[in-house]
């Protein structure tokens, strides 16, 4: 798990514990957490789309751009907002070309690492 800070250009911010899954190509976030930061499920613009999760079902969400914060880098991110209940996840768009990632299993911890530019 990750304490993240998630927030719109120039909106309201709120950190989120979001669970690392490296075989999620996105973020995704609930409706409910959407709300949080001010944002409307039926306000986004994007068209609907079906996406397939770990227990093979599919849900549906909307794609939107979020700032995220992780050991005080700021970069935008594709997030899916799901219209149902969801837990909240990282993925890999827009993390792993900005991180290294080690996973630390024996310490219990996940370390970013910023790439070189």
């Amino acid at each position: 798990m990750l304490m993240a800070k998630l927030r719109k250009p120039n909106g309201k911010a709120r950190y989120f514990e979001l669970l690392i899954d490296t075989g999620a190509d996105y973020t995704l976030i609930s409706q409910y957490d959407a709300q949080l930061l001010g944002i409307t499920y039926k306000a986004i613009k994007q068209k609907e789309m079906k996406v397939e999760v770990a227990n093979l079902t599919f849900i549906r969400t909307k794609k939107v751009f979020l700032l995220l914060t992780i050991e005080s880098h700021d970069f935008t991110i594709p997030v899916l907002i799901a219209r149902d209940g969801v837990e909240s996840l990282l993925g890999r768009k827009g993390i792993f070309e900005h991180f290294d990632v080690l996973f630390q299993e024996s310490k219990e911890q996940v370390i970013f690492k910023k790439k070189a530019a």
